[in-house]
């Protein structure tokens, strides 16, 4: 099979922090947008019982009754959670060109980043399988990353929060040998 009319199946996978073990769940991209929003910062508490607070919401010439709860508090509430999560991509074979029906997915991707509206910055990381040289697979793993980036950005994502990186074959799915074909796939990953 020769020529850029082939099809390679190529996945998106949403890794949110550090990456998880075990097998990819397929999930839609705008439940991806959606654990990619970046949680609002709780407001400090106000100290009720005086007509003009400080800053902080404490009341002024009033002796300081608060203290540092420990354990148990909501500040690991509004930490963001490690998710990972499978777009289903296509490129043309052996290129960075986006399919049609790659593009309809970033394009559902990008408005539901747009209605999320405060993401966090992400990673857009391109992977192969081992089928050709490391130099080719490398640099069509970034071509491929890079194409993602492009393509977001064009549908009004911010640039300045994406990253693409190509990785080449050095990163195998769990389980999978390097000439495994579920290889070939794009991973976005955040802190």
């Amino acid at each position: 099979m020769t020529g850029q009319d082939i099809v390679r199946r190529v996945s998106m996978v949403a890794l949110l922090g550090a990456l998880l073990a075990g097998p990819v769940q397929a999930q839609s991209v705008e439940d991806l947008a959606g654990q990619l929003a970046a949680k609002p910062k709780p407001k400090p508490a106000e100290t009720p019982g005086c007509e003009k607070k400080l800053p902080d919401g404490s009341c002024p010439d009033i002796v300081d009754t608060r203290q540092m709860r420990l354990g148990g508090g909501s500040a690991g509430a509004t930490a963001a959670k490690s998710v990972r999560q499978d777009i289903s991509m296509t490129f043309m074979a052996g290129s960075a060109q986006l399919t049609a029906s790659a593009m309809a997915t970033l394009d559902r991707f990008a408005k539901a980043l747009s209605a999320v509206g405060n993401y966090r910055p992400f990673t857009v990381e391109g992977h192969t399988d081992r089928s050709g040289s490391r130099e080719v697979n490398q640099a069509l793993s970034k071509a491929r990353a890079e194409s993602v980036v492009n393509y977001l950005a064009a549908k009004g994502v911010d640039r300045s929060r994406m990253t693409p990186r190509g990785f080449g074959f050095d990163r195998t799915l769990p389980g999978r040998s390097a000439t495994d074909p579920a290889n070939r796939r794009v991973e976005v990953s955040a802190n």
